[in-house]
């Protein structure tokens, strides 16, 4: 640009509309302070940028050396270099209504993103709380992409930061939105992906990995990237929608209340991707998604309102989900707390008094309600009968199972003492596994069992019968066995919960650690295999042969 200046002049100044750190300036031939070429990382275009001119008066030739990164020129295009000159008070308050301009039409979309971000704090709060409803995390993380992605675009496009922030950041956000909604939307209605479903989640992370870079350093053009990002998303948020219209129509009724969040999501996306791809290849009329929706003084992206929408809705179907979920969890915890009273009302924490016999008891589940049962019932002066066993499964089921067999035993108890009648009663009508041991005042001792683990008598295992568990097969007998318990002797009833403990490596406690603590209390035989890594749960009886003088100082 030529022009003449005459001597005397006001101060004078440039406003370039261009890009920071694409271009160098010139007067008659020599570079002035400021302006510069920087980094492709760093430039940021559109911009306004006001340049003082030195006091220079006659013949000027004011002159621009530029280089626009080819990632940054379908901006550059659009953004329509300018240079101004004048004084420098109009050239700075044309930068001021310049910024202003901007600004109006960068807030309200930032506003809206914000809101999408704080959104996703009391979503991942949930799942923190409730680790098994993982549609909270996914939409939470769907919601700090989506938020993020679009404010790196907006606020590059505008010229607030440079430009490789959305490169790197607000593109592949696009990909993540798309895992993280198809993750979300399984999540929800409790389905698992197909192999179809993770292998097109794989392609949308392909770009991000091998394609990005090579883009950014002019190998692949901005062009075939954004074609690239429209073939690929389009097809797969489509089919995510459709097939949430199938399973509506097949029954399953909460995915109701995602079919219009999830079409509006597809749409945004859908939107924002044939508006680019539109420009490119000189579609004037879709073209126009891409550009900026004007509601009087302001503006911003067409994606803005639809993103607003789609975190109304969701609000809403996330709030009935979660009003849901907390009434099964808040039934579930009573049902749980009921079943821990009745257990705990069957299941004695404080032995009766068992004339000539030392009793020690721990009883540990794994979970809140166990599987495992003991009962310990003196039959006067006469004999005690002793009772451990175990259901299979853990939680709720099993301890009502358990209580079950506990109501069972008492009852078969008074019909009759011999251990291996007391499990046929029990077989008719029960499944588990138990052992039944009877003893005398005088150490004589009778047991029976049905599929348990054998006691250990004096730390060594005691040639116990093997047979079936309960319920496994009608009308059997099962093996019993008569046994001398001597003064000082000492019998040690385990449940599996003990050899099974696992440590962190896969290691099992196993027998032969059982075999050697097993002269130990009952307190420290659980203490081992809690330290060792309890998985089931854990029952352990002492019993041992005292006289009536030892079980006081006991």
């Amino acid at each position: 640009m030529r022009v003449h200046l005459p001597s005397g002049h006001s101060p004078l100044a440039l406003l370039v509309t261009g890009g920071h750190g694409t271009y160098e300036l010139y007067v008659n031939g020599r570079r002035l302070p400021g302006p510069a070429l920087e980094s492709s990382l760093r430039v940021t275009v559109p911009r306004q940028e006001l340049i003082p001119l030195p006091d220079l008066s006659g013949e000027l030739e004011i002159a621009l050396r530029t280089d626009i990164p080819p990632t940054s020129m379908f901006i550059a295009d659009h953004g329509a270099w300018r240079i101004r000159i004048g004084t420098l008070p109009a050239v700075d308050e044309a930068q001021r209504a310049a910024l202003g301009e901007r600004l109006n039409g960068t807030w309200p979309g930032i506003a809206i993103d914000l809101l999408l971000l704080l959104s996703s704090v009391p979503l991942l709060f949930l799942f923190w709380r409730q680790r098994n409803h993982r549609e909270y995390l996914w939409l939470g993380i769907y919601l700090i992409c989506t938020s993020t992605g679009d404010a790196a675009f907006e606020l590059a496009v505008t010229g607030f930061v440079p430009f490789s922030v959305n490169w790197f950041w607000g593109d592949p956000t696009g990909y993540l939105s798309l895992i993280c909604l198809i993750e979300f939307t399984f999540s929800f209605v409790g389905k698992r992906l197909t192999r179809a479903w993770r292998i097109y989640e794989a392609l949308l992370a392909l770009p991000i990995l091998f394609l990005q870079i090579p883009a950014w350093q002019g190998f692949i053009s901005r062009g075939f990237t954004n074609l690239e990002e429209s073939a690929l998303m389009l097809p797969g948020s489509i089919a995510l929608f459709v097939l949430l219209l199938i399973w509506h129509r097949r029954g399953y009724r909460e995915t109701a209340g995602l079919i219009l969040p999830t079409f509006l999501a597809v749409f945004s996306i859908a939107v924002i991707d044939l508006g680019i791809a539109a420009s490119y290849l000189g579609w004037t009329r879709l073209a126009r998604l891409g550009d900026p929706v004007n509601i009087g003084v302001f503006s911003g992206l067409s994606l803005d309102p639809i993103n607003l929408l789609f975190l109304l809705a969701i609000a809403v179907v996330m709030f009935f989900r979660f009003t849901r979920v907390s009434e099964e969890q808040a039934r579930s915890a009573a049902e749980l707390d009921a079943a821990r009273e009745i257990q705990q009302y069957l299941i004695p924490s404080n032995l009766p008094e068992t004339p000539g016999l030392f009793i020690q008891s721990i009883y540990q589940p794994s979970r809140e309600v166990g599987g495992d049962f003991f009962q310990v019932l003196p039959h006067g002066s006469d004999f005690t009968l002793i009772v451990v066993g175990d259901v299979a499964g853990k939680g709720l089921q099993a301890g009502m199972l358990a209580a079950l067999i506990i109501g069972a035993i008492r009852m078969a108890a008074e019909f009759t003492t011999d251990p291996a009648e007391i499990l046929a009663l029990l077989n008719e009508r029960l499944q588990g596994r138990g052992l039944v041991t009877s003893i005398a005042p005088d150490g004589v001792a009778s047991l029976a069992n049905a599929g348990h683990l054998p006691p250990y008598l004096n730390g060594q295992d005691l040639p116990v019968e093997g047979s079936m568990p309960l319920g496994a097969v009608s009308g059997i007998s099962f093996p019993s066995m008569r046994f001398q318990l001597a003064l000082g002797d000492s019998l040690t009833l385990i449940s599996d919960g003990i050899v099974e403990a696992q440590s962190p490596t896969g290691e099992l406690f196993g027998f032969d650690r059982t075999a050697a603590i097993s002269t130990q209390s009952a307190e420290q035989i659980a203490r081992a295999a809690q330290a060792f890594g309890q998985e089931d749960d854990i029952t352990v009886l002492t019993v041992a042969r005292v006289t009536k003088l030892e079980v006081i100082s006991a």
